[in-house]
């Protein structure tokens, strides 16, 4: 009869807990629960902990989602350092006499047609240029050690950006370089990406797997059928990207005998007209090319080379 009693008591104690335990629980509103998902981008589980940590608070569910991907981001980061980045994207805005164009390197191809990744080097390339307007150098460059520190308007660092989509994403990351290059009042900029899929431009700024800038100043013509100032820069920003010239090279200079082989831009063949040399493009266009940069997405810097 007693152990009976002890029976029931010990039932009705073990669901009077159970009921209060439920009762705490808070039930996650589901339209609450579809906004976090949009917005951050972050899993279904992960949203579901954060809304019933928070009751439904959707500002405090969101800072404590980003805060814990980020922690998490810089782990990942330190454990996938050795992992190799030969993808990614480079970047470019350009502003009227100003242009920045960064490289952001990932793991896969597969991540750098992610939406989030290219969100990323969208914000990356404009935290940099915003950076680069404190300066008045014609040439700014910045290297990965450098660009890791910048702030951000909301405080944190570029560096916390690309933990947090380490952290989002899992795959290895690297804000590799940046460069800003500012015109002279008798000089033009000219950009040019080049992507192997459909245009990406995202806020102004295009990306591809190949970026390059030249500045070019405007000369006497030696033909009646001379091309435009921007035009003339749009083309040799293309034969830049696709001949990869490592100088501008001087008039004097002695050119290669094999043509395939030449570094110095002025002496290689056009490449939207093999017929003519940069040279003969300049000429006949009345432009001069004073200073150029490309960058390849992934490709060797000088520094590893000499390691």
């Amino acid at each position: 009869m007693i152990r009976g009693m002890l029976r029931i008591k010990c039932a009705d104690a073990l669901w009077l807990g159970w009921t209060c335990v439920r009762g705490q629980a808070t039930t996650v509103d589901k339209s609450s629960l579809s906004k976090l998902r949009k917005k951050t981008g972050f899993s279904f589980i992960n949203c579901k902990k954060a809304l019933e940590q928070f009751s439904n608070d959707l500002e405090q569910s969101e800072k404590w989602l980003r805060e814990q991907a980020q922690k998490e981001g810089w782990t990942k980061a330190s454990k996938l350092q050795g992992r190799p980045m030969s993808s990614g994207l480079v970047g470019i805005v350009a502003n009227n006499k100003r242009v920045t164009m960064v490289e952001v390197n990932c793991e896969t191809d597969f991540v750098a047609r992610n939406e989030k990744f290219q969100n990323l080097v969208s914000s990356l390339v404009a935290a940099c240029d915003k950076n680069f307007t404190q300066g008045n150098q014609s040439k700014s460059h910045l290297s990965t050690s450098d660009l890791a520190g910048l702030a951000t308007s909301d405080g944190k660092t570029l560096g916390d950006l690309v933990a947090l989509e380490v952290g989002s994403i899992g795959e290895n990351m690297l804000l590799r370089r940046a460069v800003c290059f500012t015109g002279s009042e008798d000089s033009l900029l000219a950009t040019y990406i080049h992507s192997s899929g459909p245009d990406m431009i995202k806020e102004g700024c295009s990306m591809g797997k190949f970026g390059a800038v030249v500045e070019v100043q405007q000369t006497s013509s030696e033909s009646e059928e001379a091309m435009s100032l921007v035009e003339s820069a749009r083309q040799l920003c293309q034969h830049i990207v696709g001949m990869n010239p490592k100088t501008i090279g001087k008039p004097d200079d002695e050119p290669l005998e094999n043509k395939d082989e030449e570094t110095k831009l002025i002496f290689q063949e056009f490449l939207l007209d093999p017929d003519l040399t940069v040279q003969d493009f300049m000429r006949n266009n009345g432009v001069a090319v004073k200073d150029f940069l490309r960058y390849e997405c992934g490709e060797e810097l000088a520094e590893q080379k000499d390691q």
